[in-house]
């Protein structure tokens, strides 16, 4: 049943038929349900109101209105009949409808209403109830009463504070032919309109039943129908499935050797050019000492050799960064992230680079707690990050000058800042100033102009953001270390 069901709504052509067989049998079950039940109230009312019409009409006929009329001056206070024995004459009227009640199976009291002498309001008369409300106000009258008191009438259905009402009253008149009172006859519609809708009720449910069958009997056929044809469009959708993820496949694979392609390129670009030029200096001065001997004396030998080796210096650094940096940007290497103490780390740093900053007669300034709490990440990696952003303040920093360094808290990371004083990093090159090979008119000769770079690439193997900024005339550089446990 699921299965049929599940097939069914998934064949947009036989879900629209569905949708429009249940809509239109639930339409017209809809209009002929109103219609019945309007119809049948209909008939009920009109039957109802020429019953009560004639009923009131014949107790009109039996009422002696001299003797209603004689009560109503004998008794003038509301409540001044509480019992049908009180009045020998109420008793006679209170007989008179009582019967008739009987009679005509009627459920509600049958009862007479007379106006007041001013004109402005109605009193209960008699009553078949076996309790009298003798000459209690009619406050809920309807229209009809007052425009058709003297002729009678009929009050087709109206609703009172205690129900739905159909209602017919006819004129007592006395001797004199004067109207003076009405007998009004009543019964609640809201006791049929209830027995029309329970009625209703039960076809619905019945309706119900039988729709919902006919449904099951409908997708039951349909499933027989449905199943080859679902068979057959899962083996299609699958073996579409298979050729479409054999294509991302082929096509992750294709991107793969494309771009290990343009790196390998790119980095035998980079690699043949960044070693020529000091490859082309130890190849030159060691040229010049060979083939000059007799005409160097040892003191020029001894400078064209610490130039060689300041420039093997040289090309040893950019070997090592070039290999490094090459790592970091293949996506190959893993990194290998514990806890660890980020304030002992920066000390450490810092006790290293204690000698050059002095060489240079530098202030340096740090702000740092020691119970900050635990970094998360590569230390080796986080290590360079730092002495890559010192090593370059300290190049920077003018001779005399200050570095200032903190650990801040920045919620559920540590935010590391470097800043100095010195020449201040032209605006245009903030956001180019971590690309590889980035140097200006300081560049140390003995540096590869990748250590900016690499701190990059390790901030972004783990997640974290590394920024240069210029702030109150001074360079700013910080990065982020995720803390442990969060």
């Amino acid at each position: 049943m699921n299965m049929a069901k599940s097939n069914i709504w998934k064949n947009r052509r036989l879900r629209h038929i569905i949708i429009l067989v249940a809509g239109s049998i639930v339409a017209l079950w809809i209009m002929i349900v109103v219609l019945f039940y309007n119809f049948t109230v209909s008939q009920y009312e009109t039957s109802t109101l020429m019953r009560l019409s004639g009923i009131a009409n014949s107790l009109a006929l039996q009422i002696d209105g001299d003797i209603h009329q004689q009560i109503f001056y004998a008794h003038k206070a509301k409540d001044e009949i509480t019992n049908n024995n009180q009045d020998s004459l109420y008793r006679s009227l209170h007989e008179l409808l009582k019967s008739n009640h009987e009679a005509n199976m009627l459920k509600s009291p049958v009862y007479t209403i007379t106006m007041d002498s001013s004109g402005m309001f109605y009193e209960f008369g008699i009553t078949s109830d076996s309790v009298p409300y003798y000459r209690h106000p009619y406050n809920t009258y309807h229209a009809t009463l007052k425009d058709h008191y003297i002729s009678g009438g009929m009050i087709p259905a109206y609703k009172d504070e205690f129900g739905m009402w159909l209602s017919a009253f006819s004129p007592v008149k006395n001797s004199k032919n004067k109207t003076v009172a009405v007998v009004m006859v009543d019964e609640k519609l809201d006791i049929f309109q209830n027995s029309v809708r329970s009625e209703l009720l039960k076809a619905f449910l019945l309706s119900l039943a039988i729709f919902l069958t006919l449904i099951s009997i409908l997708i039951w056929q349909m499933r027989k129908i449905l199943s080859r044809e679902q068979k057959d469009k899962n083996i299609i959708e699958e073996a579409n499935s298979k050729i479409t993820r054999m294509n991302k496949e082929l096509s992750v694979a294709n991107n793969k050797l494309s771009n290990l392609d343009q790196f390998r390129k790119e980095m035998i670009s980079n690699i043949s050019h960044d070693l020529r030029t000091p490859m082309a200096g130890i190849i030159g001065f060691l040229e010049l000492i060979k083939n000059s001997q007799p005409s160097l004396n040892d003191e020029e030998k001894n400078k064209y050799i610490d130039i060689a080796y300041s420039e093997t210096i040289r090309l040893n650094h950019l070997v090592s960064d070039l290999f490094e940096i090459t790592k970091l940007e293949s996506g190959q290497l893993k990194i290998n992230k514990e806890p660890f103490n980020i304030y002992e780390l920066v000390s450490d740093i810092i006790q290293k680079y204690q000698l050059r900053i002095r060489a240079k007669h530098v202030e340096l300034n740090f702000e740092i707690e020691e119970n900050q709490g635990l970094a998360y990440g590569d230390i080796k990696y986080i290590d360079r990050v730092f002495q890559n952003l010192l090593d370059n303040a300290v190049r920077y920093v003018d001779e005399g000058g200050y570095i200032k360094i903190w650990i801040l808290d920045a919620g559920d990371k540590f935010k590391v800042k470097i800043c100095n004083s010195g020449d201040l990093i032209p605006k245009e090159d903030l956001d180019i100033i971590f690309e590889r090979y980035y140097t200006n008119e300081k560049s140390d000769n003995a540096r590869s102009g990748l250590g900016l770079a690499i701190a990059k690439s390790i901030c972004t193997l783990h997640g974290c953001t590394i920024k240069a900024e210029i702030n109150n005339s001074v360079n700013s550089f910080w990065f982020t270390v995720p803390k442990a446990g969060l």
